[in-house]
């Protein structure tokens, strides 16, 4: 598989290195990687090339915390839209689940899990043996989802506990002054454990309007990527096409260059049939239409490409357990 990492991931590390006065440039051709991608939003990186730019990195700063100095240097733009889509969630739970669903975006090298425990909300990342991450690109990442966090809900959201597969560093007072909570090194995971009091706070930065716009290009982004995953193809042209009311499983096939026999047997490789994938889609999208409090049911209805308001109402409550006012209601 070609693992890749977008580009902009690897704007922060530029900045690092040079708050450092160390020679960005040099070490990124020295990565092979071309410094002039880094104006692309769109372009990525060899994630193999990326390892190689973070144990350089580490090498010349000689820094075995340069990732909590990476860390300082985020923008919303180092994850493409995801970054703004995150701020702009309903609250952190919501925000981390966006991470897991769109964690491809930032790199195919790994990816994110959200479980929950009884006592707590379980985030942890997660590489591929054979992408070969770098620990310090583990900890930067570890780093920038409790800074986010921090950012959109205050600065005291603190992990309950936090779970790192490196070794103990030389600098882990670094470690333990950043997350202000307890740390194990050398675990079985890479883990955030998290309040889940605080995690279904509404945030002060929420923002529907903002994650129906950005959520879509994050599904456009990822469709011109992976053209092989056809689940999210299908989803990009769905979100697009649903107001018109007229999609036929037959006529979203067509719209992807495939059979119906084909696009039915693609989805079923990826765990889905159409009508799950329409269901999870409108679903999804209702969730943020409701909390947007400038649009009528009727225009809900609508958008979603329903025939009539009682048709929305009734799949709401499968989904929901209540109907769509009941939930405005609760917000």
């Amino acid at each position: 598989m070609n693992f890749t990492t977008i580009s902009s991931w690897a704007l922060p590390i530029w900045k690092a290195l040079d708050a450092s006065g160390i020679d960005a440039h040099h070490l990124f051709e020295d990565a092979g990687l071309d410094p002039h991608k880094l104006r692309d939003p769109s372009a990525r990186y060899s994630a193999k090339r990326m390892t190689k730019l973070w144990r350089l990195a580490v090498a010349a700063t000689a820094d075995p915390c340069f990732g909590l100095s990476v860390e300082q240097f985020w923008h919303p733009t180092t994850l493409h839209a995801l970054g703004y889509s995150w701020m702009a969630s309903e609250n952190l739970l919501e925000a981390l689940q966006r991470t897991v669903r769109y964690f491809r975006i930032v790199t195919n090298a790994g990816y994110g899990c959200l479980e929950e425990t009884p006592a707590s909300f379980r985030f942890s990342l997660h590489s591929y043996p054979k992408a070969d991450a770098a620990p310090e690109a583990l900890d930067a990442g570890m780093a920038m989802i409790i800074d986010m966090s921090r950012k959109a809900y205050g600065s005291n959201m603190n992990p309950l506990r936090v779970i790192l597969q490196r070794s103990e560093p030389g600098c882990k007072e670094k470690f333990e002054a950043f997350f202000k909570a307890p740390i194990v090194f050398s675990g079985d995971e890479n883990a955030l454990y998290l309040s889940k009091e605080r995690l279904k706070e509404q945030l002060p930065t929420a923002n529907a309007e903002l994650v129906r716009v950005n959520d879509f290009v994050i599904t456009e982004y990822l469709a011109r990527f992976d053209r092989n995953a056809i689940a999210m193809r299908a989803r990009a042209y769905l979100i697009d096409k649903l107001s018109s009311g007229e999609i036929t499983e037959e006529s979203l096939a067509k719209a992807l260059n495939l059979s119906l026999r084909s696009f039915q047997r693609r989805l079923r490789q990826e765990g889905m049939t159409y009508k799950e994938l329409v269901a999870d889609t409108r679903q999804e999208l209702a969730m943020m239409y409701i909390k947007n409090s400038q649009l009528s049911f009727s225009e809900i209805t609508f958008l979603l490409g329903f025939s009539e308001p009682s048709s929305f109402s009734r799949a709401f409550k499968r989904w929901r357990g209540e109907s769509p006012s009941e939930y405005r209601l609760s917000l």
